[in-house]
């Protein structure tokens, strides 16, 4: 079966112009024209990602993305004509996997959406399960858990939690945890990783593992250090 994405937008014609581009990719594309009906829609078809306009009608893109990422680990872009800081990490913090400026690039924004969706079809081989504390990863199952209970992580938070428990004690950069979360086809900007790092420290702290040791090394980047 084709991935299918959901584009929520008010613009018509934008919807139309990237239907008429990813149907060429072999996506299936389902609209929306507001936030309530993507929503409504998102519950009953489970789409494999979502692109989301910030501003339309009836429901804000930022508060459909902040439900989304509750219910589902469903891949999320949003798309704005703001190209603010603030913007970019209260979306990203809420559980989008990548954020979008208009006017945009179609090419450029139909390769990072298959970029998104080759790190969600990536296959692992022989997976193992790692463990610190009160904190279980499964890799086979995609999940992870604190005191047997799952916390709610998105794909990227989840693939930032992996590369860490799979290389203890080794100082990672931005670089080559940007390869293993987004792959070569990258197209952000590296202060994304700080950002993410932050939302998984929190949602760990707030789900009941508290001190998860990912340290901050100056002019390098971040390790896990389960020893101290």
């Amino acid at each position: 079966m084709n991935a299918r994405i959901l584009i929520a937008d008010d613009d018509s014609n934008l919807i139309e112009g990237l239907r008429w581009y990813l149907e060429a990719e072999g996506f299936e594309i389902i609209a929306a024209p507001d936030g309530e009906v993507a929503l409504e829609i998102f519950r009953k078809e489970q789409p494999d990602l979502v692109i989301l306009d910030i501003m339309m009608p009836k429901m804000d893109g930022v508060k459909v993305c902040e439900i989304i990422s509750s219910e589902s680990d469903a891949l999320i872009m949003m798309l704005s004509a703001r190209d603010s800081d603030i913007d970019k990490v209260r979306a990203l913090k809420l559980g989008a996997d990548d954020y979008v400026t208009k006017p945009f690039n179609v090419s450029e924004l139909v390769a990072r959406i298959q970029a998104l969706m080759r790190r969600r079809n990536r296959t692992r081989g022989d997976v193992p399960a790692y463990r610190w504390r009160n904190l279980d990863l499964s890799l086979d199952e995609h999940r992870a858990k604190v005191d047997g209970k799952v916390v709610e992580l998105t794909t990227m938070e989840f693939d930032l939690l992996a590369a860490f428990m799979e290389h203890p004690q080794v100082v990672l950069s931005r670089e080559q945890l940007v390869g293993n979360i987004w792959g070569s086809d990258f197209y952000g900007e590296y202060r994304l990783v700080d950002n993410l790092v932050c939302r998984l420290r929190d949602k760990l702290t707030g789900a009941g593992c508290a001190d998860f040791p990912i340290v901050t090394v100056r002019g390098v980047g971040y390790a896990y250090r389960p020893e101290g």
